[in-house]
């Protein structure tokens, strides 16, 4: 069960994720990733209470709130900031990126939880550097310049650090939690994007397009996040976490056939390190 929950949580991510960018490319206003991402939450919310009232709470500690806190903090950052990633570069290179280093982080961090990371793990983790910069080259010879000059990277990259650090959090909730921890991260989200939609320039007004597209993010979104939160809480946190990093999949595919943007050589051959890379973290488990 918690593998066919990643693995449904994995297709939905990917696809909101190109929504979300999809809308904030749309909109004029600088300020739309972040209105999609704050309305998104609100629509998360109310799904999130509709699904415990039909499925409720066996048990939900003060422990499992704290952790439940700490993980909206880091989606009220990753949020935003993957519609902007998604928004001010390609697709087919912001998404992999993402992907790659939320997978990286919980590895590079899981000690201080009291897991060692293993042999096959710290292969994957020295993997996902290269794969990193071949998907930011878009289909040029990689250089360190042009992977610290890409727009996107520095945004996909901390974004992929926030989901990282969310996932970790998730992964301490106890099972009887269910979906409480969704409500919670959401209803964050809501409190706290606008404080970070401070330090880019405030957010756009909320247009009949603009909303018609949160209401589409927010309800694929809700639907991944109550899946993964499940899959995290009921399963192996490194195989659902791998099975998570499959999302830029779905993304590049739906980018490249809708919207015509190229996977160069280059890029195939990061794809194909990124690929790896989680295969290892989920053998690993």
């Amino acid at each position: 069960m918690p593998v066919l929950l990643a693995a449904l949580a994995a297709s939905l991510l990917g696809v909101a994720d190109y929504v979300g960018g999809l809308g904030s490319r749309r909109t004029i206003h600088r300020g739309a990733a972040l209105s999609i991402a704050w309305m998104a939450s609100i629509v998360g919310v109310v799904v999130s209470v509709a699904y415990v009232l039909i499925f409720p709470v066996t048990a939900f500690t003060h422990t499992d709130l704290l952790w439940s806190l700490g993980a909206g903090c880091f989606a009220s950052g990753a949020r935003p900031l993957l519609y902007m990633s998604m928004e001010r570069g390609p697709m087919v290179v912001a998404a992999p990126t993402v992907g790659v280093v939320s997978l990286v982080v919980p590895a590079v961090v899981a000690p201080a939880f009291g897991s060692t990371p293993t042999s096959l793990e710290g292969l994957g983790v020295a993997m996902a550097i290269p794969a990193v910069v071949l998907i930011v080259s878009e289909g040029r010879v990689p250089r360190p310049r042009m992977v610290a000059g890409s727009p996107v990277f520095a945004l996909a990259a901390c974004t992929g650090l926030l989901i990282g650090m969310m996932a970790l959090c998730l992964a301490q909730v106890d099972h009887g939690a269910a979906a409480a921890p969704a409500i919670v991260t959401q209803a964050l989200s809501v409190a706290l994007i606008p404080l970070v939609a401070t330090r880019f320039g405030g957010m756009a007004p909320g247009s009949a397009d603009l909303r018609a597209f949160a209401l589409l993010v927010g309800l694929i979104d809700i639907a991944a996040i109550i899946a993964s939160t499940i899959a995290f809480q009921r399963g192996n946190v490194a195989v659902v976490a791998a099975i998570l990093g499959f999302a830029p999949a779905a993304t590049i595919a739906i980018a490249w056939r809708f919207d015509g943007e190229q996977v160069r050589r280059w890029q195939w051959l990061g794809v194909g390190l990124a690929i790896a890379t989680i295969s290892l973290f989920a053998v690993a488990a």
